[in-house]
């Protein structure tokens, strides 16, 4: 479908400044039924890990490879510096900090930061690097980890237009034969002229020594900044993002890789949530054989809320979403599937002090419990909770802002 009427990147409210007043203003709206639940959740045993990462740090993501071996990423910041660490947990204990890269030219963002991807002894990672004069011009650069030399690799360029604009809002995703599917958003069409064109969403598929194989647009309108989520599923590849309509309509919407081709893209659900500035608030997916679920954060006419919808088919269809959080919500979500077939959502709890949820569900999307696993802040440092699952526990990362700004990490335990 053409797209028309797209005007200019600075006129769409994209400024940090315009970032914040978003969230802030749906912030403060109040309360859902996901919180009723956890006042008397007693089905899940947090327990806070020591974290690998030093002071100074933020931006951290939690991970895991196919075995089931568990990573946490993080940025620490020194000046004008910043350097991207890992860890990994053995035996309850982290591994000592290693570096995979480290600049003074990066764009460093709350809310778009780098990820970590493991997968049958290779790795992945990417970050943000400047790339022009204008505040949002920068690329996104990878790494990748060359095994037979037991080293990170130099950074590679993963947007290959040679526009300098703004490309980030990156996720990753194994895809077999040391192949890795990388996605994000690309703001070549931003720079367009003599009428600038809205940001794209595009994909590709990179060897283990960083060649780009093969690279496909996958939607030719979708929100300026708002995270994308990658999964697989026992027919391919999903990815999940907020969509951007021509009057201003942004749903999450899902593509999928059938027989070596992307579908087009489909609302998932229509939420009819037409906003003129980016929320800054992406959808999260997760995959388990032929199941897919999809959380993502949603405002129509002011009333903030988290939905959770499901699938049974790899994403080709979903049942009607079911309520996650109404009200005292500022989104942030992300989501997993346990190996006893049930849904973890996380998201942000604002009523009173903020909150980092986790709201458990039915195979069939029936709320089960939800449990408190720390406080936080909903201001823009305190970053975005990421979750992982191993079998049935779950694996929290965030950033707390509380004294000095340092990545925390907790084990969550679920009972029967």
């Amino acid at each position: 479908m053409r797209r028309n009427g797209w005007v200019p990147v600075k006129q769409r409210l994209m400024s940090v400044a315009s970032h914040a007043a978003t969230l802030i203003c749906l912030a403060v709206l109040g309360g859902g039924p996901a919180v009723a639940a956890a006042q008397n959740s007693t089905a899940a045993r947090v327990e806070e890990l020591p974290s690998p990462a030093p002071p100074h740090s933020a931006l951290s993501r939690v991970s895991r490879d196919e075995f089931g071996n568990v990573y946490l990423s993080w940025v620490t910041r020194s000046d004008t510096r910043a350097q991207l660490s890992y860890a990994q947990l053995i035996d309850d204990a982290w591994s000592e900090p290693q570096s995979i890269s480290e600049g003074v030219d990066w764009f460093v963002n709350w809310a778009d930061f780098p990820m970590l991807s493991m997968h049958s002894g290779a790795g992945v990672a990417h970050w943000l690097q400047k790339s022009g004069e204008g505040s949002y011009d920068y690329d996104v650069v990878a790494s990748f980890f060359n095994q037979s030399q037991g080293r990170w690799g130099p950074g590679q360029l993963i947007n290959r237009s040679g526009v300098a604009a703004e490309n980030g809002f990156v996720s990753m995703l194994p895809m077999g034969e040391q192949q890795t599917l990388i996605t994000w958003l690309d703001g070549r069409n931003t720079r367009n002229q003599p009428e600038p064109g809205p940001m794209t969403l595009r994909a590709a598929a990179f060897d283990g020594s960083g060649n780009n194989l093969r690279e496909w647009e996958l939607d030719q309108a979708a929100c300026d900044c708002c995270q994308t989520s990658a999964a697989m599923t026992a027919a391919g590849p999903v990815v999940v993002y907020r969509d951007r309509s021509d009057n201003e309509v942004r749903d999450t919407a899902i593509v999928r890789l059938v027989d070596g081709s992307w579908t087009q893209p489909e609302v998932i659900h229509a939420d009819d949530w037409q906003v003129m500035g980016c929320p800054v608030n992406g959808p999260a997916v997760a995959a388990r054989d032929n199941r897919v679920a999809v959380a993502w954060f949603t405002a129509k006419n002011d009333s903030p809320k988290v939905q959770l919808a499901l699938s049974q088919d790899s994403g080709a269809s979903f049942a009607p979403p079911v309520l996650v959080a109404g009200s005292n919500t500022n989104g942030r979500v992300d989501a997993v599937i346990l190996a006893n077939g049930e849904v973890v959502v996380s998201w942000l709890d604002t009523q009173a002090q903020a909150s980092i949820m986790l709201s458990r569900f039915t195979a069939t999307g029936r709320l089960m419990d939800s449990v408190n696993v720390a406080a936080t802040s909903a201001s823009r440092r305190s970053g975005f909770p990421v979750i992982e699952s191993v079998e049935n526990t779950v694996y929290v990362s965030w950033t707390d802002i509380s004294a000095t700004q340092r990545v925390r990490v907790a084990r969550v335990n679920f009972q029967r």
